[in-house]
């Protein structure tokens, strides 16, 4: 009981700092403030180190590209007769990605400008909050917390796996910026915002799995 109260608060902590967060955001489409913060993650900008941070950006955060992987992952944990995860894994992706797009229609934050800082591309789509970081948090997060709730044994290379999909979600973040394709504020906007679904999705998932053992237990 003690682990739900604290997911649902959580997650409505991080809710209540995303939502003036996103006010801001709206209000300040362009931040002086925040090119300068830009110009300090780009300090030391290279070929090299800009293909190798898109390729981060990419593989840890990429909305699209893990909303597909939620298929094949969902697919695995059914085979093993993890239902209630495999379900949660492509609800958890899915229904996160669909909110992201309301919140981003409402808040309409131009993605920074190529006049102000390095850019990996020109994108007429809206910037807040990050959908690489949100996605990031969503499915990384979400299989690290499965990961850390199933696990039977605590060996080294448990551990070592486990943290993989924490070393993403820290990294995707930055890259974001680094690559010009975010202000710092829309990165703090996708760590909220996927936090706080992650707690919540956790929260229920904790509720269903309790129901589940229940009912088993009464047949």
């Amino acid at each position: 009981m003690k682990r739900d109260r604290l997911l649902l608060l959580l997650s409505t902590v991080q809710f209540a700092l995303f939502a003036p967060l996103a006010w801001w955001a709206h209000k300040h489409p362009q931040p002086p403030v925040e090119v300068g913060m830009t110009h300090l993650f780009q300090k030391k900008h290279s070929a090299f180190l800009h293909d190798a941070t898109l390729v981060v950006s990419t593989l840890s955060g990429s909305a699209v590209l893990l909303n597909i992987l939620a298929v094949p992952t969902a697919l695995v944990l059914w085979k093993r007769h993890l239902r209630l995860e495999a379900m949660m894994t492509v609800g958890i992706s899915w229904t996160s990605a669909l909110v992201r797009i309301v919140i981003k229609e409402v808040v309409d934050r131009p993605r920074p400008s190529p006049l102000l800082v390095h850019t990996t591309k020109q994108s007429r789509k809206t910037s807040f909050p990050s959908g690489h970081v949100a996605s990031s948090v969503g499915f990384w997060g979400w299989l690290f917390a499965l990961g850390m709730l199933l696990r039977k044994e605590n060996r080294q290379w448990q551990k070592g796996l486990l943290s993989l999909p924490l070393l993403f979600v820290f990294l995707v973040g930055p890259s974001r910026v680094y690559l010009g394709d975010h202000w710092l504020t829309d990165v703090v906007g996708g760590y909220l915002f996927g936090g706080g679904w992650l707690c919540f999705s956790l929260r229920l998932y904790l509720s269903l799995r309790e129901k589940s053992v229940s009912l088993l237990a009464e047949d």
